[in-house]
């Protein structure tokens, strides 16, 4: 559909044409009609012609006035069926372009679900092997305490052994 700015411009223009042929017409059908002011008075015939003259271009006028509202009316009306299957072809254009990026997207989408499951299992499997092999170094390493602890023990055993022996030995 035309925008008014549009209908406005093609209005325009119809009336400059109906006007320049309005007066092109004019001044091909009556050449006496332009005056110097050199001319003296005209007899009464000559005064009868002259009003007929203007007369009749009063009704060319109206005649040419009449034409270009009809013009107008015509525009009107072309622009009115022609912007309803501009708007008819563009819904179409639309509806097109919908159907296949909705199929895009659906596509993409399920290749980023994929892509996202995938990720989700490298994920999950590389936190197993990295809690395995943390959960076996921390029971390596509380196995090691365990050991080290019981040396400490025994080492402690034998030093108060030690003592109680070198304080038998003094006395």
């Amino acid at each position: 559909m035309l925008t008014n700015s549009e209908i406005k411009y093609y209005e325009s223009t119809l009336v400059i044409h109906m006007k320049e042929r309005f007066v092109m017409k004019k001044t091909s059908k009556t050449p006496e009609n332009t005056h110097t002011e050199h001319e003296v008075d005209m007899t009464s015939s000559e005064q009868s012609n002259q009003d007929e003259s203007r007369r009749k271009s009063g009704l060319d006028f109206r005649k040419y006035t009449q034409q270009i509202w009809l013009a107008g009316l015509g525009a009107f009306s072309r622009a009115e069926e022609e912007g309803t299957r501009l708007f008819d072809s563009l819904v179409q254009v639309g509806e097109e372009l919908e159907s296949k990026t909705t199929g895009l997207v659906d596509s993409t989408s399920d290749a980023v679900e994929e892509v996202r499951e995938k990720v989700t299992e490298r994920v999950t499997g590389t936190r197993n092997k990295v809690e395995k092999v943390l959960d076996e170094s921390l029971s390596e390493l509380t196995s090691l305490i365990h050991h080290l602890t019981a040396q400490v023990e025994q080492l402690t055993l034998d030093i108060k052994s030690l003592k109680e022996h070198i304080v038998k030995k003094e006395k």
